[in-house]
């Protein structure tokens, strides 16, 4: 995973470019464009923590349907999601009775998800009662502690599978909950867990700084379409298709930039592609306005 060789300085001219973009989208208003945006709305961890997990997971189709199946589900879970989940209080109940579908998951695929993650935090309190570290990052990391990110991903999927199966009493879990959790023998670059892990570790904004064991710098890159058309057109990648090893090979790319934090980039590029409408081909309406165009292979003026 190598820059276009006519791009010798990529790295840097790329880093002056993205630190504009940087600037530009700072702003606490962009949230609205992100599934982010509700943990954001919780000052305790642990609500944070739920909430972000659900975000994360669901957040695949157009923002709108994600908006208009998570906003009731957060609002019927009431103030305090994770003491509504832990202790299966009323709101729990009712959430439970009022969940839909939601494209592939079914209404049983959701409530026996909701019901899997109740167990597990149930399951894990009585090692992590500290309010203010998350609930979930020991399902990341092998027997030393450590985080090995191809390993740890599919660790934290089986975990879930499994609470999942444990519900249903059967060794084969539902098509809709195979999608939701992913397939954790899959080579496939699990974006979804990916870009809640980038919510959990990093400490700048927009993220939370939860779980503090993971290093920011061993995170794999949340490769969404978003992302995985950028690289196209910055001449970091000629890949077609992205799995977790090209997860892990942009996220060193970016380490060239920032060696501590290479997911600093994500939120920024990701807006480029929301907000500014990026399509990967030359729009001249879209590129006059971008702040990675003099680092863009179709974008700039030149079209190198």
């Amino acid at each position: 995973m190598l820059p276009n060789p006519k791009q010798k300085n990529l790295p840097k001219e790329l880093k002056s470019a993205l630190d504009n973009a940087i600037r530009e989208y700072s702003d606490i208003k962009y949230l609205s464009t992100d599934p982010i945006i509700f943990a954001h709305g919780y000052k305790d961890v642990k609500d944070k923590e739920i909430i972000s997990l659900f975000s994360a997971l669901y957040a695949y189709g157009n923002v709108k349907a994600i908006k208009q199946f998570l906003t009731p589900l957060f609002e019927n879970l009431g103030p305090h999601p994770y003491d509504s989940i832990n202790g299966e209080d009323s709101y729990f109940e009712d959430t439970i009775r009022k969940m839909g579908y939601y494209r592939f998951q079914t209404k049983e695929d959701n409530q026996n998800f909701l019901r899997a993650i109740a167990g597990l935090i149930r399951k894990t309190i009585p090692f992590n009662n500290d309010k203010n570290i998350g609930i979930l990052e020991r399902y990341f990391l092998d027997s030393e502690d450590t985080f090995d990110p191809i390993p740890g991903i599919s660790r934290f999927q089986e975990v879930l599978q499994n609470e999942v199966l444990s519900l249903e009493g059967t060794n084969q879990i539902s098509n809709g909950l195979k999608f939701l959790i992913g397939e954790p023998n899959s080579a496939s670059a699990k974006k979804r867990i990916c870009l809640f892990l980038r919510w959990m570790v990093r400490s700048q904004f927009p993220d939370f700084a939860i779980y503090k064991i993971i290093r920011a710098s061993e995170l794999p890159f949340p490769l969404d379409v978003h992302i995985q058309r950028l690289i196209k057109i910055l001449g970091i990648s000629e890949r077609k298709t992205f799995g977790m090893k090209e997860a892990i090979d942009v996220r060193n790319f970016f380490q060239k930039l920032n060696p501590e934090d290479p997911l600093l980039y994500d939120f920024y590029l990701t807006r480029i592609g929301m907000i500014q409408k990026c399509k990967g081909v030359k729009i001249e309406s879209i590129c006059s306005g971008c702040k990675i165009r003099s680092v863009c292979k179709i974008g700039s003026a030149t079209g190198n």
